[in-house]
């Protein structure tokens, strides 16, 4: 009798093991920031990007090591590591909280999000709200968002431009697949209602 109990709490275990998975994406992508006029152009682009939502609570956790970021010239590897992003102290730009609003886009396109947390960069944190579009590609959902940060707000120093002005804000964009856990290719990902993120 105990040893069937005991298999009934495991086989239970496991489906809740199961649909918890079922429930969580995850996936690494592509951050793109940019400051500057495009006469004086400050690029870099980091593949590094990590992400994980919970459809399940709407939960997410996005964040992409500072170092990872690349340029056009080692030079401004340099000054943005050491100088303005003093990556040996502050190692990642981390942006949790929860998806807050969701609303379909026409012509079945995807499915706008508002997302809702925190922003943390350069060791300071703040709250925000940003805009991405959810939509699926085979059996991946492709995630993307284009967002403004204020460097003073961070308490980062304002690059200096070949113009003699500060670059005082920069454009993120973000392009992400995100697979659900466990899938296989063969398994689609999940039919679009779960993404109503009820």
């Amino acid at each position: 009798m105990k040893k069937l109990l005991l298999l009934i709490i495991s086989i239970c275990w496991l489906s809740s093991e199961s649909i918890a998975q079922a429930n969580i994406y995850k996936g690494i992508g592509t951050i793109v920031f940019e400051a500057g006029a495009p006469l004086s152009l400050i690029k870099g682009t980091s593949e590094a990007a990590n992400g994980v939502i919970d459809l399940e609570t709407g939960k997410f956790r996005f964040d992409v090591p500072i170092n990872s970021f690349q340029f056009l010239n080692s030079l401004m590897h340099e000054r943005f590591n050491d100088k303005y992003m003093q990556s040996h102290r502050f190692q990642r730009a981390i942006f949790t909280g929860e998806i807050t609003d969701r609303k379909p886009i026409a012509n079945g396109k995807g499915t706008k999000l508002t997302a809702t947390g925190t922003l943390t960069i350069h060791g300071v944190s703040q709250k925000r709200t940003i805009i991405g579009i959810l939509s699926q590609k085979g059996d991946v959902w492709q995630l993307a968002s284009d967002f403004m940060v204020n460097l003073e707000d961070h308490h980062i120093q304002a690059p200096k431009l070949s113009s003699g002005y500060g670059a005082h804000t920069m454009q993120v964009a973000l392009q992400m697949p995100l697979k659900q856990q466990g899938s296989t290719p063969q398994q689609p990902i999940a039919a679009s209602r779960k993404l109503s993120l009820k």
